[in-house]
This record gives C-alpha cells, structure tokens and sequence, in this order.
C-alpha cells in the first residue's frame, strides 16, 4: 500500500512539473491544453490552483508578448512602409493582432502610456558592472530582418496594481531562474524588500520600470540561469549596451537603460529618470500614410 502511494505521489508530481513547465513555456493556461491536445489530468481550475501552490506568479498583460511588438515597432521605423503591408510580410507565427499594432503606434505618436512593464539589471555583489544579458527567442526570426536572439535583460509586462517584489518574481520565473522555478527552489527572499527602480523608459505604449537586482554568488553564476524565452545568458560591461558600435543586435531600449544605469552607479541620479526611448523617437515622426 506504501509503495503504491509513493508511487501515485511520484507520477503526480511528474504531471504538476510538466504543467508549470508548460505555463512558463507558453505563457498561458490556455495554450498548456492547447498544446498537449487538451489531454491534461488536471481541470482548467485546478491548472489555476496549482500555479498558485507552486509560487508561480502569473503572466500579465495580453497574451502577446512585449518583445513581439517592439520587434514590429523597430522594423516599421526601418522599412517605413505602411503598417498593413509590412504586417502582411510577417509569418503566421507572429501572434500579436494588426488592430493592437496599431493602436500602439498611434499611443506612440500621442504619447499615451496604456501598459507598464519591468526590466531587470542584474549583476553579482562581487561586480555591478558586468550586467546580465542573454539571446531572445522568444520572437520567432522574421523575414524582414530582426535578427533571431537580439541581445535583451530580462524584461516584460507587469499590472498596474502590483508591487516590485511581484514583477520582478515573474520576470525571475520566466527569463531567468526558470527551472528554478518548476523546481520550487526559488524563493522571494532573492528580492529585497525595499527595491525599487532606478528609472523608467517609455518603449512603444509601455512605461517599463527598471530595477538593479544585485545577487549573491550562489546565485550569479551563469550556470544557474535557464530560461524557455532567453537563452545564452552571460555577463557584458554595461558599456558595451552603449557602445553603436558594438556588432550586437540590442532589443530596443537596452542602449538607453544602459546609459541610465552609468548614471545610476555614478551617483548623478537623485531620482529615478523618465526616459522615451529612441525607438518612440523616431516613431513619432512616421508619416500618416505609413499608419
């Protein structure tokens, strides 16, 4: 009778990882059923009560994905074609809506901030200013040009509503410590309780607030870092996020929040910077016929 429960335990806790492991793969509850062919063990309420048990902070915003719409952003301003057209050139796996592009363009040229979001300077105690970075592939390679694994920090959507310590978990969880995470060996203690951003940078629709997080050796080493959205993660001199120069592909924003960054360890920052990126910029000068 033992046995066979030790048993039942084991294969119910190989089914509760695969389904957190799912949901930080795929972002959603709905896309954990869709794909595994809607043959789960687990009922649409229980998949929410087990998120919840495992400490898994849930995803925010729309179903679409930040790094999805500064990608079209970033090749609307390159091409600088109409919206449409360039949205018909783009493969089906893109997912974010035509209707949402372009209400974000059009937040853009209003200066409307309609979302927030959270970006993560990360380093070791030991050197701050060696920051962590890693390759995006959470944006399928689009045939227009913006290269598959543009260098990014962990970044993403956060509520309105919510504290740090809770945007900063969720981008912890999905771009960071992400086995960690299915493991439950990540707690909220890596995060100190009175953390808070050192600037914000407005990047397409979205007020992203960006937070220097200094962690211990245990856990800094690049061999504790996984992730299913950024791969490749590593130390570069933040120097490097400012150089033009520098032969990588930066997400859009990082060149800016590096700068702010240089500012932020120098002391010459009494309170946090509003930045508008670049890409805002030149965005807001895009011809009406292009919108």
């Amino acid at each position: 009778m033992g046995e066979a429960l030790e048993k039942y335990q084991e294969r119910e806790r190989i089914i509760y990882r695969k389904i957190i492991s799912d949901y930080l793969k795929y972002g959603s509850v709905d896309e954990v059923f869709k794909n595994n062919n809607y043959d789960i063990p687990v009922s649409y309420p229980g998949v929410q009560r087990l998120l919840d048990k495992w400490g898994i902070v849930k995803a925010a915003g729309p179903n679409s994905k930040l790094s999805e719409a500064l990608t079209f952003m970033v090749l609307l301003s390159d091409h600088k074609i109409p919206l449409e057209r360039l949205y018909k050139k783009l493969p089906p796996s893109f997912k974010t809506s035509v209707g949402t592009m372009h209400r974000i363009l059009h937040n853009v040229k209003e200066g409307v901030v309609r979302r927030v979001g959270s970006a993560l300077i990360i380093t070791s105690e030991e050197n701050k200013e060696m920051i962590l970075v890693g390759d995006d592939i959470s944006t399928p390679r689009l045939e227009l040009g913006k290269p598959f694994g543009s260098v990014s920090l962990p970044m993403g959507y956060s509520k309105q509503d919510e504290g740090p310590k809770i945007s900063i978990m969720r981008i912890l969880q999905q771009e960071v410590f992400t086995q960690k995470a299915i493991d439950k060996t990540l707690s909220e203690d890596i995060i100190p309780n009175d953390i808070k951003p050192f600037m914000f940078i407005d990047v397409a629709d979205v007020r992203v607030a960006v937070y220097h997080l200094s962690l211990s050796k245990q856990f800094s080493e690049t061999s504790a870092f996984s992730s299913f959205k950024i791969e490749n993660h590593r130390y570069m001199h933040y120097s490097e996020g400012l150089d033009a120069k520098n032969g990588y592909h930066l997400r859009t924003g990082i060149k800016e929040i590096c700068l702010g960054y240089k500012n932020y360890l120098l002391g010459k920052q009494t309170k946090p910077l509003i930045l508008r990126s670049l890409i805002n910029l030149d965005l807001e000068k895009i011809a009406p016929e292009y919108t």
